[in-house]
Formats: C-alpha cells, sequence, structure tokens
C-alpha cells in the first residue's frame, strides 16, 4: 500500500512538472514575441536632440531616418500632446512653429506604424524659453514707514487706506489689519497653531488667506475677520492675488495657478520663464495693471510676469533697500507686494523687516 501511494506521488510530481514547464515555454515565447513586436525599430529622431533649447517663435525641425531596410506605412507626429502631422516614409521631415507654443518642457512624440503591429513610440523633450529679454528696474524711495518687527510678512494687500497682512510661523501666523503710517495693528487674528500663514488677496468683499503645508485656506468677512469657509487644494501654499475674474497662487516652483475661487478649483496654470531658464521659487503675489509681480524666495527681486504666456517681462532689483542699521538677526528675505490702484503708490516690505518702503521704480538703461 506504501508502495503504490508513493508510486502515485511520484506520477503527479512529474505531470505537475511537465505541464508547469509547458507552461512557462509558452508564456516565455509570447513575452519573447511581445518583446520583438514592441521593440521592432522603424524610425530613428535625427533632429531635434532629446534635451533641445529653444526661444519661443522658432521653428523645430523634426527630421526622421529609416533604420534597416524597413520602412513605416505612416509615422504620426505628436507636439505637447496635440496631433501635428502624418507622415509617409517619403517625407519624413516636418516643422513645428513654437510661436503659439506654452512654455517649458515639452514632449515631442512620434509613432511609427506597420501593418497592424503595436506603434513604435519615441519621445524627445524640448524646452522652450521666453523670446523676451526682461527689462531692468531699480527703485526710488518715496516714504518708509514703520513695521512690526515681528511680522513674518507673508501676503500683503491695500484697501481702503489699510493694510492687510498675513504672517507665518509655527504658533505666531496671523492676519492682520495695519494703519500704514503707525504700523499700528487696528485688529488681529491668530490662527491655530498647526496653521503657517501664507499668501493672501482680497476677492469680492472676503479675504483669502493661505497656509503653506496644511493644504487648506481661509476665507474672511473683512469686517470682523470672522471666518467664513475653507477651502483646500493638493500643493503647497504660498503666494496669492487675483485678477479680479479668478484667484492666482504659487506653490514656491515656477509655476501659477489660476483658480475658480468658490472651490478653488485650478481652471489653468503656466510656467515662468526668462530667455535664459525657468523662474524657481516665485512667492509673494500681486496683480498690477494687468501684469503678476511675484518676490523671488531668498532674492531681492521681483518678477513682472505676463499672466497669459509666463514670460518675464521685467525684474525689480531691491538691492539695498534696507538700510544696514536696520537689519537684525531675526530679519529674513524681500516678501510683501502691495498696489494702492488708485493712486498709483506701490509698497514693499520683508519677513520681519522694521520698515515698509513706498517707492516708485526708476528703468535701467
Amino acid at each position: 500500500m506504501k508502495f503504490t501511494y508513493s508510486v502515485l506521488l511520484v506520477i503527479m510530481a512529474l505531470a505537475f512538472s511537465c505541464n508547469g514547464s509547458v507552461k512557462s515555454d509558452n508564456n516565455t515565447s509570447t513575452e519573447k514575441a511581445n518583446t520583438k513586436e514592441l521593440s521592432a525599430s522603424l524610425v530613428n529622431i535625427e533632429e531635434p536632440e532629446d534635451g533641445a533649447k529653444f526661444i519661443s517663435g522658432d521653428k523645430i525641425h523634426l527630421k526622421l531616418s529609416l533604420r534597416g531596410n524597413k520602412s513605416p506605412d505612416s509615422v504620426r507626429v505628436f507636439f505637447d500632446g496635440e496631433s501635428m502631422a502624418i507622415l509617409k516614409p517619403d517625407g519624413l521631415e516636418y516643422t513645428v512653429d513654437t510661436r503659439s507654443s506654452r512654455l517649458g518642457r515639452i514632449p515631442l512624440k512620434i509613432m511609427a506604424y506597420e501593418g497592424s503591429k503595436r506603434p513604435q513610440v519615441i519621445t524627445h523633450f524640448v524646452t522652450i524659453f521666453s523670446d523676451i529679454q526682461p527689462d531692468l528696474y531699480s527703485y526710488r524711495v518715496i516714504n518708509m514707514y514703520p513695521h512690526d518687527i515681528n511680522a513674518y510678512t507673508q501676503g500683503l494687500v491695500y484697501h481702503d487706506g489699510y493694510l492687510y497682512e498675513s504672517t507665518g510661523g509655527e504658533g505666531k501666523s496671523t492676519l492682520r489689519k495695519v494703519e500704514i503710517e503707525t504700523g499700528k495693528i487696528m485688529k488681529i487674528h491668530n490662527l491655530e497653531s498647526k496653521f503657517f500663514g501664507e499668501g493672501l488677496v482680497l476677492y469680492d468683499g472676503r479675504l483669502f488667506q493661505l497656509t503653506w503645508r496644511n493644504n487648506v485656506g481661509f476665507v474672511y468677512d473683512i469686517q470682523s475677520f470672522e471666518e467664513i469657509k475653507r477651502v483646500h487644494y493638493t500643493t503647497q501654499g504660498w503666494g496669492l492675488t487675483s485678477n479680479d475674474r479668478e484667484l492666482i497662487m504659487s506653490d514656491g516652483t515656477n509655476k501659477l495657478y489660476f483658480l475658480e475661487p468658490e472651490y478653488f478649483t485650478v481652471v489653468s496654470s503656466i510656467e515662468v520663464y526668462d530667455d535664459k531658464s525657468h523662474v524657481w521659487q516665485l512667492n509673494e503675489l500681486e496683480y498690477i495693471n494687468g501684469e503678476i509681480w511675484a518676490n523671488i524666495y531668498t532674492t531681492d527681486r521681483i518678477a513682472r510676469i505676463d499672466p497669459s504666456t509666463g514670460k518675464v517681462l521685467a525684474y525689480i532689483d531691491l538691492t539695498g533697500i534696507l538700510p544696514d542699521e536696520d537689519r537684525h538677526p531675526e530679519l529674513a528675505e524681500l516678501n510683501g507686494i502691495a498696489w494702492d490702484e488708485d493712486n498709483d503708490r506701490l509698497f514693499i516690505t520683508g519677513k520681519n523687516w522694521p520698515r515698509l518702503f513706498e517707492i516708485e521704480l526708476v528703468k535701467r538703461q
């Protein structure tokens, strides 16, 4: 009985082994066939090189070459996800016009077809920079006012003769109404200690305040500072402004988001570039005369940005605006832009700065 049972086990093991072996061979054969089909290369991208850089308005010359003796039936060209052309084997070149292209790193993809096989896909990325050489501005100080040395300024808004200010810091973030001439705090709201206050904007009679890494913002009544509701977003919150239709938010990168105000739904976005590079760490924002003005974190510069393209139109260099005698150990970077539209007054300050400055711009030659 033991012998019979042992023989039966051996036979079953052999059967299982054989079946497993055959199944494995079939899988391997199928995988090899699929791999061969997917890797069957028909064309190369000769131009442009992967990672090539262009200026907005340049024409990108796409040039393909055949690999081996086989020719594709056709090749489809995509630029930034949009189908641009279908090429035939006797005409494997195409020109992409970048005049209406967005700025940034953009995929240029081709799909080469042969019969019913899966198409060969090749993607090269190109980067489009601005075609504008930014103007350069310095400044002239018109007035200086006191500013709370403990105010870690993250957002600044002018309205009806007062400044509204959002300050940051763990356990000391606030929303404030401030008298310009004296720096006196007229009204203050303290955020819960878990929130780090960031950008601020006045929209439709309500104040919107961001927080840094909590993915939540607050909407307040401007008169009472009572919280009306909370809004949510998926990025970090840095700067905030408005074009009177949408809110515009920065997240510390070179990207700006246009938001539907009620629910903070992203309507669109732009990437910010000058003629040489992306402009990183965009911080506090202000919308002035159809432009977005942005503090550049850790610098004394403000970028003036075209909101429709993301191109930097000008830089404002505020180096040296704070006198040496006003500097102290808790001092941090320039941050805070407020615009008095009715009187054409521009105010700037910084984190823990003892002064608020009213300035006018001076264009450099």
